[in-house]
C-alpha cells in the first residue's frame, strides 16, 4: 500500500484533481453562505455588481484559466520531451511527481472549475428569480489574481527545472536521502559472515517453498519484515532473493522459504504483495537507480551529438558525493533475523555501486582528457573516504577502476599536456587506493 500511494502522489492526477475538486466544494460553500447571509443579492463585499457583470467576470476568468491551463500543460510536455531526449528518459519520474507543477496545474483547473459552478448560481431578471452571489464573485477575482502569481512562479520553476544544474542535484539529492536512509550505520560494525553458506546448507536440507511475482517489472521496494511477520512461526527459514531495481519475469524468484509447508494457498499471495513490482524503477529503496539516472546524463553528455563534457562532470560531481557517502557506510549483512524466523537478504555490493557510474562512462571518457581526469579524482576521492573509515576492503574495485579509467583515456589523448593531466591524475588516485 505505500508503494502504492507513492506512485499514485507521484503521478500527475492526485493532486491536481484534489485541487480541483476543493476549488468545487469552496465554491458550493460560498454559494450557500452568500444565500444565507445576503439574500439575493448575497454577501456584499468586494463586489457590488449585477447579474450580468458577475457573469461577465466569471466568464473572463473561466475562459482565461482554462487557456492558462492549456498553456502550462502544453509547456510541461515541451519540457519532458527535451529532459527525455537531451538527458535521460529515467529523470521523468522526478518532473511529474514536482510538486509545484502539480500544485500549478490543479490550482488553474479549479479556479476555471470554480467559476463554472459560480457561474450556474448566477441568477438575473429575466429568469424570475434574482441572486447574485457577490462574496462567492469576489473570491473568484481573487482566485484571479492568485492565478496571475502563479503563472509567473510556474514559467520561472520550469526555466529553472531545464537546466542541467537543478536536474542532476534534484536527482544527487535523491540519491543521498536513499543511501543514509538505507545504509544509516558507518563502516566497522561487526558483520555476520556466511549468508551464501547458510542458504546452500537450507537447500542441501529439502526443497523450498518458491514465491514468483504476479507480472514481469521492476521491484521497487521489499518488506522484508512484513514477509517474515506472515511466515512467523519456529525454524522457518527465508530467502529474500528480489533487490530494488532488479527487472523481474513470472519466472524469477521473489522469495525462498523453508520448510516448503511455511508458504501456503493462503498466504502466498500475501508474500507476493511485499515485494512491489512496478513498470519503472524509483529511487526510494534504490539508490543505485540515481547513480544509473547520474551515469545516464554523463553518457548523454559524452556522446557524439551533444559532445559536452561538461554535462558529464557535472552528473559525475553528485555521482562522487554520493559514492563518498557510501564509501564509509556499512551495507548490512545479508543474514538477518526477525523474532522466531532467520531470513537472508539479497542485496547490492559496494563493487555493484561504484560500477553503475563509473565503469560504462569510462568506456567513452577516453576522448576527452577533462572528463577521464574527473572520474580519476572522483575514485581517488571515495578512496580517501573508505580508507579513513577503515574499509580497506573497498579499495581493490577502486584500483581496478582507476586502470580501466587511465589505460586508455592516456592512448587516446590528443596532446602531451592531456597525457600529462590524465597521468597525474592516475597517480593520485593509484596512491589513494593503495591499501595500507
Amino acid at each position: 500500500m505505500r508503494s502504492w500511494w507513492k506512485n499514485t502522489v507521484d503521478g500527475f492526477w492526485l493532486v491536481p484533481g484534489a485541487l480541483a475538486l476543493a476549488h468545487v466544494v469552496l465554491a458550493l460553500l460560498l454559494i450557500e453562505v452568500d444565500r444565507a447571509a445576503g439574500g439575493e443579492q448575497g454577501v456584499r463585499y468586494g463586489f457590488g455588481g449585477d447579474a450580468g457583470a458577475a457573469r461577465d467576470v466569471l466568464t473572463t476568468i473561466a475562459g482565461s484559466l482554462i487557456t492558462v491551463a492549456g498553456l502550462a500543460f502544453s509547456i510541461t510536455i515541451v519540457v519532458l520531451t527535451m529532459v527525455s531526449s537531451q538527458f535521460t528518459p529515467r529523470a521523468l519520474r522526478s518532473f511529474l511527481a514536482d510538486r509545484v507543477n502539480q500544485v500549478v496545474a490543479g490550482t488553474f483547473v479549479g479556479i476555471f472549475a470554480y467559476s463554472l459552478v459560480v457561474l450556474r448560481a448566477v441568477r438575473g431578471d429575466d429568469v424570475g428569480e434574482r441572486f447574485v452571489p457577490g462574496l462567492s464573485v469576489s473570491v473568484a477575482i481573487l482566485l484571479g489574481l492568485v492565478a496571475l502569481a502563479l503563472l509567473l512562479v510556474f514559467i520561472h520553476h520550469m526555466g529553472q527545472s531545464v537546466q542541467l544544474a537543478h536536474i542532476v542535484a534534484r536527482i544527487g539529492k535523491q540519491t543521498l536521502g536513499a543511501i543514509e536512509t538505507l545504509y544509516p550505520e558507518r563502516y566497522g560494525r561487526e558483520v555476520e559472515p556466511g549468508a551464501d553458506e547458510l542458504v546452500e546448507r537450507w537447500r542441501r536440507e529439502g526443497s523450498p517453498a518458491v514465491v514468483t511475482p504476479a507480472r514481469p517489472g521492476y521491484v521497487q521496494s521489499v518488506e522484508p519484515d512484513r514477509i517474515a511477520e506472515l511466515l512467523a512461526a519456529p525454524g522457518v527459514r527465508l530467502r529474500v532473493a528480489a533487490r530494488p531495481g532488479d527487472f523481474v519475469t513470472e519466472a524469477d524468484t521473489l522469495v525462498e522459504a523453508w520448510p516448503a509447508e511455511a508458504v501456503s494457498e493462503e498466504n502466498a499471495d500475501d508474500v507476493r504483495d511485499c515485494v512491489s513490482v512496478a513498470n519503472e524503477r524509483e529511487v526510494g529503496q534504490d539508490a543505485a537507480f540515481g547513480l544509473r539516472q547520474l551515469a545516464d546524463i554523463a553518457l548523454r553528455g559524452l556522446s557524439p551529438g551533444v559532445n559536452d563534457p561538461s554535462t558529464a562532470l557535472a552528473a559525475l560531481g553528485y555521482a562522487r558525493a554520493a559514492l563518498e557517502q557510501l564509501a564509509e557506510r556499512e551495507i548490512p549483512a545479508g543474514e538477518r533475523r526477525f523474532g522466531e524466523v532467520t531470513a537472508v537478504l539479497e542485496s547490492r555490493t559496494f563493487d555493484e555501486f561504484v560500477e553503475e557510474p563509473v565503469a560504462e562512462v569510462a568506456r567513452y571518457a577516453a576522448a576527452s582528457a577533462r572528463v577521464a581526469t574527473g572520474l580519476l579524482d572522483l575514485l581517488a576521492a571515495v578512496a580517501e573516504r573508505a580508507s579513513a573509515a577503515g574499509a580497506a576492503d573497498r579499495l581493490p574495485i577502486l584500483a581496478r577502476l582507476v586502470e580501466a579509467v587511465a589505460e586508455p583515456a592516456a592512448h587516446s589523448a590528443a596532446s602531451d599536456y592531456e597525457r600529462r593531466r590524465v597521468a597525474e591524475a592516475r597517480d593520485r588516485a593509484r596512491a589513494a587506493t593503495r591499501s595500507p
